[in-house]
């Protein structure tokens, strides 16, 4: 490989993360034509372009990068990058791999391209040298500074997906940590910031049913639920899933059970 400028690794353990794991992270002031490769890599590797040129070539195509680029390079695939003899770069790398990679990926803008330009991301690159300094916490911290840097390339490349299901999905998604309070589709509208007619009409286009429907039947698993692997008795299964109305909670509960919670309770013992 071409000749190194000054270069810093931050030493890293392994933590073997489910959804998101950092692998490797560093930083480097390239000299006049260093490069890497052509290489494969076993994880995803993301290098920001702080200042200065150079190229990145994949798959027989050469691109061009300048400051407030940055290119990644997906597990397994043939990569080269070389800094410009004139103006050589300096960058930011951070490594990962995780179930949540591809994920993330998706509407990133690296989904159509291996080149993304946002010098608005720089500021994360550059806390990510910050952790350098951790002794106890730099995988988590890097992990979260992950997740930072794709919300962000979200928002800024417009992901494809419809204000309407993202916010259909986000009642769906209150709804399931919520059960258990005194909400309303009124108060989910608000909260999202929309009409209670707009949520009604997105819901059943995304989730295929009314929100009110979608909030009793989920209510009403989660009691059965409690029934049935939880030993609850008939009252703290109402109260655990938003109803103050034993009566009507068992009214509603055989209206979709075809049995009473107590009968449903005896039948699966």
């Amino acid at each position: 490989m071409g000749e190194r400028g000054k270069q810093y690794d931050i030493p890293l353990l392994n933590k073997g993360f489910h959804d998101i794991n950092t692998v490797v992270c560093g930083w480097q002031d390239c000299k006049s034509g260093h490069f890497f490769g052509p290489a494969i890599r076993e994880y995803y590797l993301i290098h920001y372009i702080l200042d200065g040129k150079g190229i990145f070539e994949r798959k027989g195509k050469v691109y061009s990068l300048g400051k407030g680029s940055m290119f990644l390079i997906r597990p397994h695939e043939v990569t080269y990058y070389e800094a410009d003899k004139q103006n050589p770069w300096s960058y930011v790398w951070i490594g990962f791999s995780g179930a949540l990679s591809e994920e993330l990926i998706d509407g990133s803008g690296f989904d159509k391209s291996p080149i993304v330009y946002s010098p608005g991301s720089a500021f994360i690159f550059k806390n990510m040298i910050s952790a350098d300094k951790l002794s106890q916490s730099a995988e988590i911290y890097l992990c979260g500074l992950i997740f930072e840097l794709f919300a962000r390339l979200k928002e800024e490349n417009n992901v494809d997906t419809c204000a309407a299901q993202v916010y259909a999905r986000r009642a769906e998604n209150y709804i399931q940590s919520n059960y258990m309070y005194d909400i309303s589709v009124a108060g989910i509208a608000k909260i999202l910031g929309i009409d209670r007619r707009y949520l009604y009409r997105i819901f059943v286009e995304h989730i295929g049913t009314s929100p009110q429907k979608y909030l009793l039947k989920y209510r009403l698993g989660k009691a059965a639920e409690l029934l049935s692997q939880y030993d609850c008795i008939v009252s703290e299964a109402a109260r655990s899933c938003g109803y103050k109305d034993t009566f009507n909670f068992s009214k509603m509960f055989k209206k979709e059970y075809g049995i009473s919670p107590s009968e449903f309770k005896r039948k699966i013992k």
